[in-house]
């Protein structure tokens, strides 16, 4: 080699080098001029970005040499944030920064005493016990992100936490990018401690998603907001329903922890907010700070609800004196359907709309926990407030007084609820069902139909859901028996340094070794491998007495089936029950409800149905944050490597 070769080569590994500092670096990328702004060909378009830029692009920052933290806040007056037109997608960036703070803490003067004084003081009040948490620009929950449908999306993850992270965009597919889903060691490298990582993805579909760290407990401490992608007027199938849809009306729930205790749930917030169940204060008095929703007597508006779970603690979402009429879930417009509340468990999301057609005074929003927040009566309230009543009172009596009870004169009907029986002999339709009964998630039809022929043959894989103690004593938690161990390397982008037979393990490999994992303790890095370009049908059999959401990343199913056997041997068996006909579907032309979570009843079942259109390697897991990490974790490696998207091993220098 010459020496100008020699040197030109040294400058571009020397580049190449500096591009993987903020995660950029692939082994196909090209050596380019160094600016202060860098500009992609998409963002030619873009005319909504005002600021330093090259060629009327967008901005992107690639100095973070001295990023000030207290710049970094929320987006209400990003240009993404608009009235989204037919035709018209932008250029969107955003700079999220991960980071440790305390709710409660030092920069809380005076907002304990003035709320108004809260936000200039950037103080997290929380409940009002003083806790370490991970924030995001400052905020928990993480602010919320506006765009529209088909909009670009590039987003600088900075982490200034002491630990490796991921930020997992929940509800995309990723199916042209999937190396930036999100989820460490399957998809990317974690961000290490002083690291930018740049996601850059398509916003490939409409409604209410979320993004979330998707490393240990970072989800729990608070590494969460709303991903709202909205579409045109004229695409929207429920636009005539209601007259707002304002990101203030966004509602993030959460269980969470008091310092590093894992173990026990000790509040539900809403917002961030809530009122304190260490204290013996009433629900009315002011010195708990509840989220306000505002709204105008007359108009209807759009309410979003997402749940972001870290326990085992379903919980139940009602307005006082109002019903909720629900048309989506998980981002997944259904048809419209009236209700006096919903259950959610960890990772859903209801949208519904809210008439307000009331007194005008101030209600409660009511969240009642279950399973572990039910041991130790744990709920919690925000303020419906109208306006014309005093923005400051709050609603008479305690939040959970006068909340309607399950009368056999007059019931009311929830959706989602986790406790109802399904029937194993038919599966019960909202058009049959009577109004003295819950309706279950697999009775919520879509507005879609499903997007396959009548008389599709499926190929159909049986998953379970378990739960063993270790030898040491502790409770690992199981995917077809087997606790999931994270790999030493990014399962997409190294596919091709390993060989699979020897570098994963099944179902299928263990018992080809002649082990028995029902009998045994097995662990390792647990893939499931299913043809690409497949009609796929996953019969999920749940072991335990629980509910469990499970979470499928990279796609969104169709929910044909749900059901409680009631005794485990039945569930082991339940191959041998379905091929003599024991496990109901929904009709071939039924519109099954789409989603991507859904809750797996106690020692029951679902059947859930998809087209393996999006090769690569998927995440597969409950979302209950401690079960996840205690091994209920597999992945989906959908497709042979030569069918996904080629993405070069990353280099570190």
């Amino acid at each position: 080699m010459d020496k100008s070769k020699s040197h030109r080569w040294l400058l571009w590994m020397i580049w190449l080098c500096l591009q993987v500092v903020v995660g950029q670096a692939t082994l196909e990328d090209q050596p380019s001029v160094k600016t202060e702004w860098f500009s992609f060909p998409w963002s030619r378009n873009n005319k909504t970005n005002k600021g330093p830029q090259l060629s009327g692009g967008l901005q992107l920052k690639d100095d973070y040499g001295q990023v000030d933290i207290s710049s970094f806040s929320g987006f209400e007056r990003h240009p993404c944030r608009r009235v989204c037109q037919q035709g018209q997608s932008q250029s969107c960036y955003y700079q999220l920064v991960v980071h440790n703070y305390r709710r409660l803490g030092s920069e809380c003067q005076r907002c304990p005493y003035d709320e108004r004084a809260c936000a200039s003081e950037n103080c997290i009040y929380g409940d009002g016990v003083s806790n370490p948490i991970m924030a995001v620009n400052r905020m928990v929950p993480g602010p919320a992100i506006e765009l529209c449908e088909n909009d670009t999306v590039v987003i600088d993850v900075l982490n200034y936490l002491g630990e490796s992270t991921t930020m997992h965009w929940h509800g995309i597919h990723m199916s042209r990018t999937p190396e930036m889903d999100g989820v460490a060691y399957v998809t990317q490298y974690p961000l290490e401690p002083g690291e930018v990582f740049r996601y850059e993805f398509q916003a490939d579909r409409s409604g209410s998603m979320w993004y979330h760290s998707h490393m240990g407990w970072q989800r729990g401490f608070g590494v969460a907001g709303n991903l709202i992608i909205r579409q045109p007027h004229q695409a929207n199938p429920h636009a005539r329903l209601y007259d707002y849809d304002l990101v203030e009306h966004a509602l993030l729930v959460q269980d969470i922890f008091y310092d590093y205790d894992f173990q026990q749930v000790r509040n539900i917030l809403i917002n961030g907010k809530g009122r304190n169940h260490l204290s013996q204060l009433p629900d009315q008095d002011d010195r708990h700070r509840y989220e306000r929703l505002r709204v105008t007597p007359g108009y209807r508006y759009r309410i979003r609800v997402l749940y972001n779970g870290i326990f085992n603690c379903p919980v139940e979402f009602s307005i006082e004196q109002h019903k909720l009429l629900i048309i989506s879930t998980d981002g997944n417009d259904i048809e419209p359907v009236l209700a006096d509340g919903f259950f959610l468990t960890s990772a859903e999301r209801f949208d519904f709309v809210l008439e307000a057609n009331q007194y005008a005074k101030n209600y409660w929003i009511r969240v009642r926990g279950f399973e572990q927040c039910e041991e130790r009566n744990i709920y919690q309230g925000a303020v419906l407030s109208y306006r014309g009543a005093a923005r400051t009172e709050l609603p008479q009596g305690s939040i959970l007084d006068g909340q309607q009870t399950r009368d056999l004169h007059d019931p009311p009907i929830y959706i989602n609820d986790f406790r109802y029986s399904f029937s194993n002999e038919s599966i019960i339709t909202l058009r049959q069902s009577s109004p003295d009964k819950d309706v279950g998630t697999v009775s919520l039809r879509s507005l879609e139909p499903v997007p396959w022929p009548r008389y599709t043959k499926f190929l159909t894989h049986y998953s379970s859901l378990s739960q063993r103690q270790a030898p040491n004593g502790e409770q690992l938690f199981q995917i077809d028996e087997i606790s999931y161990l994270s790999p030493g390397i990014s399962l997409l982008q190294g596919r091709h340094l390993y060989q699979d037979d020897g570098y994963f393990c099944n179902r299928s490999s263990l018992a080809a070794q002649g082990r028995n994992c029902a009998r045994e303790l097995c662990e390792c890095v647990h893939v499931i491998r299913l043809p690409a370009y497949r009609p796929i049908e996953m019969v999920v059999a749940n072991y335990m007495d629980g509910t469990h959401p499970i979470h499928m990343h990279g796609f969104t199913f169709r929910l044909v089936g749900q059901g409680v056997l009631g005794n485990q041997n039945d569930l082991r068996n339940i191959r041998e029950l379905d091929r003599r006909g024991r496990l109901s579907r929904l009709p071939d032309d039924y519109a099954a409800v789409a989603k991507d979570t859904v809750q797996v009843p106690g020692l029951g079942y679902v059947i859930l149905r998809f087209i393996s259109d999006n090769p690569g390697f998927w995440s597969y897991h409950c979302h209950i944050e401690s079960h996840a990490v205690m091994g209920m974790a597999a992945v989906l490696k959908i497709g042979e490597d030569h069918q996904m998207k080629r993405i070069p091993a990353r280099v570190r220098c």
